[in-house]
């Protein structure tokens, strides 16, 4: 057993069950938000994370303005070989949250105790964020990324919500494609924002992995799964929270894990990411997948 500086242990001595370490993913979009946890809850949310057997990690340069892959470049100290690292790049705050960067960890907690600062944050993520995908911008994104996470390699790195024509025209990729051939980045690809992005993307035989909404599905979606395992593409699912009930009386929760379940089964969709910062509900994922395993094994 290791135990890193924070004081967590990680519990090398029981093997996770693999459809958790194989299967699943841990999308970190609110980690090291000015309304989510604080960096001692957050280390200790991820390590736990690994401990239930989390070992993928989704992550973007925007998300929580670098914190996130700050925070998991130092809880995944130590433990690099054992976990993959998924981060994208494109997109860049305004010159104004640019600004306002240095005195972040004073308006936090300041934040966290009004209701209407936390509307604020709320409102000012529905705005769209500038978006730069020339080679300049994407390697430079690259470097502070590596830099946050404190490691030399991605294993994958994706454009982040690119536009439909700049998918079709190529150039971005091959920006990608010059990190990987550098060995900065294992595997290159494209986070969608919709199915019609990924089939578009599956268009460039370059791109390893897509990232991209898979609820609610649709004949659209089903389509994209089916050329995806053709191509071998590594397929990154997202959004089950939006899959919709089954029936009338259904809860969310309810959809989701029916969601999650069938999704397993399904060998085209590579990996299905779980979108929390509270622990609480990343273990009532994790057992309600792991009674599903037991109940089959039956």
């Amino acid at each position: 057993m290791q135990t890193s500086n924070q004081g967590s242990s990680w519990m090398d001595d029981s093997t996770p069950p693999d459809v958790v370490r194989q299967r699943l993913g841990l999308g970190c979009a609110r980690l090291g938000s000015v309304v989510g946890r604080d960096q001692t809850e957050a280390l200790h949310f991820i390590q736990s994370a690994f401990d239930r057997g989390i070992r993928f990690f989704d992550t973007a340069n925007i998300y929580g303005q670098g914190e996130s892959e700050r925070i998991l470049g130092s809880a995944l100290r130590g433990q690099r070989k054992r976990a993959t690292i998924v981060t994208k790049a494109g997109q860049h705050f305004p010159a104004w949250m640019r600004a306002v960067r240095p005195f972040k960890h004073v308006i936090t907690p300041l934040i966290r105790r009004s209701g209407a600062g936390r509307y604020m944050v709320s409102k000012a993520r529905e705005a769209r964020l500038p978006r730069n995908f020339s080679d300049r911008a994407l390697h430079a994104s690259a470097e502070a990324s590596l830099r946050r996470l404190k490691t030399d390699y991605v294993d994958f790195f994706l454009l982040h919500s690119p536009s439909s024509d700049l998918i079709t025209n190529g150039e971005a990729l091959g920006s990608l494609e010059k990190l990987r051939e550098a060995g900065k980045a294992i595997k290159i690809g494209i986070s969608c924002e919709d199915v019609e992005s990924g089939l578009l993307a599956l268009g460039d035989s370059r791109v390893d992995a897509i990232e991209l909404p898979l609820w609610p599905a649709t004949a659209k979606t089903e389509r994209f799964l089916n050329r995806a395992r053709r191509q071998r593409v590594f397929v990154i699912g997202r959004g089950l929270m939006s899959a919709p009930p089954s029936t009338s009386n259904s809860d969310r929760w309810s959809a989701a894990r029916a969601a999650l379940i069938s999704s397993l089964a399904r060998g085209e969709i590579s990996r299905l990411l779980i979108g929390t910062t509270r622990l609480a509900h990343l273990n009532q994922v994790l057992d309600a997948v792991q009674s599903a395993e037991e109940t089959s094994c039956l």
